[in-house]
């Protein structure tokens, strides 16, 4: 018997946050990341072994963090694995008599020949493509990975479940919140982070005004460096602007590239009065602005470009307004500078709510908004991917708006968070979509007519830390004459796994009646894969950035199907959001996925206009 050295602790199976593999490693250099890398050392013994002298060099702890066992059968050349566990409860037996029935038997007996071997240089790609293929009482066993050393050894792995879990998990989040030609932060995620800061500039420091500064970046030569140079220089001239500002950045600012050839920074600026704080943002602007046109000595020099910058900030909170008018501002102010011919900066007015009249700048109010019924919802359609057939109906809020006419989620999330309201927001919408499902379903039984059967309603995770959370839903199922059955929750991504082991309770009480759980926008942020197996979900969604992504980049679509695997694997209802054209329909419904929404097959509409295709 051979003891390589010791490995780590093992992890419990899936506990592994997708922000927590982030932070362990946020590189692309994740994607190259082998089998052999993620595995631990393990015991490796020839089949003639016999079980007892397994089981006692097992319990004597030597191995106590091995999980399973390699072994050699050199005659018949076969190589298998014990998983350890398994061997244990063996030993033991229904009656207690298992160390004494095996004790003489060689481990030849108990092990497992037919598991497959990895070669040392697999990815993680294939590492899930063994474990999904398992049946699904084997599914959580150790793989083995082999490597054959340059002396002709031959070295052997083992690499649990979790630990495999946990490198797709940082693949997805690293896919899902970054832009892959660059490496820096992507739309999506910038909106989401840039929301943050906004909503959080109110906490920052020493009783000093802090504002949200967004500065707006557009190269100056991108088309011509593409048309003279090719495509390829064009990357080469993207990746190396991008190397740049983010060296320029300090550590709290956040860099993203945007498409094309625009990238966006959003930055905290400390002042005591409007024109310093302006002052401070210009100076970050043209901190950015010179490292563009600093020469990088690895480019073609014919593939160099100025830019033009545009800046904008914000008053300071609670008049703040949201990340969308923020970057709409310094959008702008960019276009000026182009105009002026580029290579420049300009600076937009401190931005407010964008209704100030004689000086004054009201302040958009949720809470007014519920108490004036300004809140409406529409409803997107969720079909089945292969018949059409309507599954269902989101909910979304909207905010028709006296001034601004109809504004949307974001903007409406965005204010519920500012004050506080996200509580009672999810409670309005619950109470209304039900209402309108009951109404729904009752023009169903009176005109069989094809309106929805399911409501899908989405809950923030201030709504799962309150105490009376599963209360307040079945009260407003109750009381809408609904039955639990007809309710589809969908659960954030985004929540904490904290908050989600909070609110676990009383989430199975709410399975325990016949609402089903789903699990929204799936690698968009901190998901848990624990979060499959520590509460009773029944579905989940597919974020739509890897949709939207699948059919230019492999890596995109590579995660489509492993969640759709998973999800089969799991018995549970994947569904793909932000479908857009009939090529993504076609891919996914080719990958398995079983249901689909997006604008594809319907926009988002008020209840007596909701029609689908």
């Amino acid at each position: 018997m051979h003891e390589l050295a010791d490995g780590g602790t093992p992890t419990d199976q899936l506990d592994m946050t997708i922000t927590d593999a982030v932070r362990l490693s946020a590189l692309p250099a994740r994607e190259s990341t082998s089998l052999w890398e993620l595995a631990e050392p393990v015991w490796v013994v020839d089949a003639s072994t016999t079980c007892a002298e397994l089981d006692r060099r097992l319990r004597a702890g030597a191995a106590h963090e091995h999980t399973s066992v390699v072994v050699l059968d050199r005659v018949a050349e076969q190589v298998g694995t014990i998983q350890r566990q398994r061997f244990e409860h063996a030993l033991g037996g229904p009656f207690g008599f298992g160390r004494a029935l095996l004790a003489r038997r060689t481990v030849a007996e108990v092990t497992d020949f037919d598991a497959r071997v990895l070669p040392a240089d697999a990815g993680v790609g294939a590492g899930l493509e063994v474990v999904l293929e398992r049946p699904a009482h084997r599914r959580n066993d150790d793989l083995t990975v082999r490597r054959s050393a340059a002396d002709g050894t031959v070295q052997w792995k083992a690499l649990p479940v979790a630990v495999l879990m946990e490198a797709a998990a940082g693949r997805m989040a690293w896919h899902a919140s970054r832009d892959p030609l660059t490496g820096l932060v992507n739309r999506g995620a910038f909106f989401a982070q840039l929301e943050r800061l906004i909503a959080g500039a109110a906490e920052v420091v020493d009783a000093v005004p802090t504002r949200v500064g967004v500065v707006f970046i557009d190269l100056d030569r991108l088309k011509t460096v593409n048309d003279t140079l090719g495509h390829n220089a064009g990357d080469a001239l993207i990746r190396s602007v991008a190397k740049r500002l983010r060296a320029e950045a300090r550590p709290q600012d956040v860099v993203a590239r945007l498409g094309g050839d625009e990238f966006v920074i959003a930055c905290l600026v400390q002042a005591h009065d409007e024109e310093s704080a302006g002052r401070a943002l210009h100076a970050i602007a043209t901190r950015h602005l010179e490292a563009v046109r600093r020469p990088d000595p690895d480019l073609d020099p014919r593939a160099r470009s100025t830019a033009s910058l545009g800046a904008a900030l914000s008053v300071p909170l609670p008049r703040a307004v949201g990340a969308d008018t923020l970057v709409r501002e310094a959008d702008m102010a960019m276009y000026s500078a182009k105009q002026a011919g580029g290579d420049r900066i300009t600076m937009t007015s401190t931005v407010g709510d964008d209704l100030a009249v004689g000086g004054v700048t009201p302040v958009l109010s949720l809470q007014q908004a519920l108490q004036r019924g300004e809140l409406e919802l529409h409803y997107q359609p969720i079909v089945d991917a292969q018949t059409r057939h309507l599954l269902s109906a989101e909910a979304l809020v909207r905010w028709r708006h006296p001034d601004r006419g109809l504004l949307g989620a974001d903007q409406v999330l965005q204010r519920a968070h500012a004050e506080r309201l996200e509580v009672s927001l999810d409670r309005w919408v619950m109470r209304t979509a039900l209402d309108q499902l009951a109404a729904w379903l009752r023009e169903r039984e009176r005109t069989r007519a094809q309106t929805p059967p399911l409501v899908n309603v989405n809950v923030s995770p201030a709504s799962l830390s309150t105490p009376d959370f599963a209360e307040s839903i079945l009260d407003a199922v109750a009381r809408s004459g609904c039955s639990p059955e007809h309710l589809r929750l969908e659960l954030p991504e985004t929540a904490s796994l904290s908050t989600l082991e909070i609110a676990a309770p009383q989430l199975r009480t709410l399975a325990g009646t016949g609402v089903a759980l789903v699990i929204d926008d799936m690698g968009a942020g901190a998901s848990s894969l624990r979060n499959l197996s520590a509460i009773p979900v029944s579905g989940m969604k597919i974020d739509r950035s890897f949709v939207h992504g699948m059919l230019q980049r492999d890596s995109d679509r590579a995660v489509v199907q492993m969640l759709t695997n998973l999800a089969v694997g799991l018995g549970l209802r994947i569904t793909a959001e932000g479908v857009e054209t009939a090529e993504q329909e076609a891919e996914l419904r080719r990958l398995g996925v079983m249901a689909l929404q997006g604008y594809h097959v319907a926009r988002p509409a008020p209840a007596p206009e909701l029609r689908w295709s």
